[in-house]
């Protein structure tokens, strides 16, 4: 049976990324409301920051809205990045060869640090 997913904003009054935190499945169902709330989110700070320790699960769909978000936040002038993400996602990511599209980082402060050190200023 499907986990659906929960996408919660966490919300800094600092910082120079938005941040999402995923848990669930991030699917076919999950993957539209995942590109919409991390485009809307990274519209202000550019950065996005996706927490994906909760994420159980992660198929072509959800793949391709981390793809597009990709690009999104790149032609912002922002970056994407990748926290915690589970051995699945990370597996996914070495198959299709795009390990090296994305950042990844172990925990969520790290992804911070990561994206405050590329920030201009």
């Amino acid at each position: 049976m499907s986990s659906p997913m929960e996408i919660r904003e966490i919300v800094e009054e600092t910082g120079a990324a938005a941040v999402l935190a995923l848990s669930g499945d991030l699917d076919l169902l999950a993957a539209p409301d995942l590109y919409q709330r991390g485009a809307h989110a990274a519209e202000d700070r550019h950065n996005l920051i996706l927490e994906m320790s909760g994420v159980k699960f992660c198929d072509s769909s959800g793949f391709n809205a981390l793809i597009r978000l990709r690009r999104r936040t790149e032609e912002a002038g922002g970056r994407l990045v990748l926290a915690a993400a589970p051995e699945q996602v990370r597996r996914l990511l070495a198959l299709s060869g795009a390990e090296v599209l994305f950042r990844t980082t172990e925990t969520l402060a790290e992804a911070r640090a990561t994206v405050a050190a590329s920030s201009p200023g």
